[in-house]
């Protein structure tokens, strides 16, 4: 569902709080940049950073979308294969694809200046384990207190938790996992190729449906004020949390 558009907007609504709200600042690192879309939308506000991906196909597409933006320098790179200071570091749908992710995350911690902010958004609640986990080569769901433990092991605070699919987009994503069976895809056994495919592929694609919602631009405006003031706490009801998280010293 990551590749879902009112999705991917709604995540972008709820950044723009985090920046505004908790003042966070570039240089940025932007892990796993898929096509730029994040990258995209930090450079329009002035911000300067790194996008990254080890996709061939998500490179060419974010240096195609962020060509106009010279404060923005995008390369085929890993997160360990980094070095810098930066002053947020976005890991969004990168955690789960990832065998060592507490090794990521202090990697990340690495990269970061003091008081720099970590942004994470992660599949949550193992219970919500459905057939796009493998089809996008997710190794697991995280539940609230391992998040938690992992961030603070890598030597993070943990600032907060929001989910950004409840109830709208967890319940769209419980229908359309029905609708969609599993036997309808080939899912490539080699989960590595899986992940690396992840950001140029949709599971959820219903070609009218997906049109159709993708268009409601004031509907999707309403939804998102309505589930971001009531249920952005409900991060045991959902399956996906925005995370921020602190870095206090070296």
């Amino acid at each position: 569902m990551a590749n879902f558009p009112p999705l991917k907007n709604y995540l972008l609504y709820c950044l723009d709080r985090l920046i505004d709200d908790y003042q966070l600042s570039w240089p940025f690192l932007d892990v796993g940049c898929g096509a730029g879309d994040v990258s995209s939308h930090l450079a329009i506000k002035g911000w300067q950073g790194e996008a990254i991906d080890f996709s061939d196909q998500a490179i060419e597409n974010a240096k195609n979308n962020l060509a106009l933006f010279n404060n923005i320098k995008v390369g085929k790179s890993s997160l360990f294969e980094v070095n810098g200071n930066f002053k947020t570091i976005f890991l969004l749908d990168v955690l789960e694809h990832i065998d060592d992710d507490n090794a990521a995350l202090t990697k990340a911690a690495s990269l970061l200046a003091i008081n720099g902010f970590l942004v994470i958004s992660l599949p949550s609640n193992p219970k919500e384990w459905r057939w796009d986990d493998d089809f996008y080569g997710h190794y697991r769901r995280y539940s609230l207190e391992e998040v938690k433990e992992k961030l603070i092991l890598a030597g993070f605070e943990p600032v907060l938790f929001w989910d950004f699919t409840y109830p709208v987009f967890f319940f769209m994503r419980r229908l359309y996992t029905k609708i969609k069976s599993s036997q309808n895809k080939t899912i490539e056994q080699d989960k590595l190729k899986r992940s690396i495919a992840s950001s140029a592929v949709n599971a959820w694609d219903i070609p009218f449906c997906s049109n159709f919602f993708s268009r409601k631009s004031f509907f999707w405006r309403f939804i998102y004020r309505l589930q971001f003031s009531f249920f952005r706490d409900k991060v045991k009801k959902g399956h996906e949390m925005l995370v921020l998280a602190k870095k206090l010293t070296e």
